[in-house]
């Protein structure tokens, strides 16, 4: 291995040791990557849990874990349930977050790469549990109703036209 030494410019004059064999950047994210994937498969708390799995989402799964989180899920507009961690106490927003995360992480990992236009989908859908809209973001879960193991869905918004005067409501549904 070679080694060369630096003048340091710190007010120490200390000597800096640079390893010219360094490993670039795309080795180094690798070598750590593999490293996470080893540590979570070893705990059992997050083993099931993909080894490209982001910090938010293994946040969640820990605070699944230790109770201080509960599982929505969400009905897609093609019918299948997907299950959604969030943080008791959470608001509406903090909801759609997750919604967001771990709905972008499962179509990373189909390799689908067309993006998903989040702000479209808000602007064209509410959330709803049953038939009540979770309009209001900054609203508490707890006070529409969303519990562990509730089921929330997606309701085509309805559009509001103006002509003339008059506003006339319309469901493009």
């Amino acid at each position: 291995m070679s080694e060369q030494t630096a003048e340091d410019d710190s007010p120490h004059g200390d000597a800096v040791v640079a390893d010219q064999s360094a490993i670039s950047h795309t080795d180094a994210m690798e070598t750590f990557r593999l490293g996470v994937s080893r540590l979570i498969a070893s705990d059992p708390a997050l083993s099931y849990l993909p080894g490209d799995v982001v910090l938010e989402e293994a946040r969640l799964q820990l605070a699944l874990h230790q109770g201080k989180a509960v599982t929505v899920f969400l009905r897609k507009l093609d019918d299948s349930t997907v299950p959604i961690p969030v943080m008791q106490g959470s608001r509406v927003i903090d909801l759609k977050r997750s919604i967001r995360l771990h709905l972008g992480s499962q179509l990373r990992r189909a390799n689908r790469t067309m993006p998903v236009s989040w702000r479209h989908v808000w602007k064209s859908y509410h959330l709803a549990i049953g038939q009540t809209k979770l309009s209001d973001d900054n609203e508490l879960l707890l006070n529409y109703g969303v519990g562990n193991r509730s089921e929330v869905s997606f309701i085509k918004k309805l559009r509001q036209e103006s002509k003339g005067k008059r506003v006339r409501v319309r469901n493009d549904g």
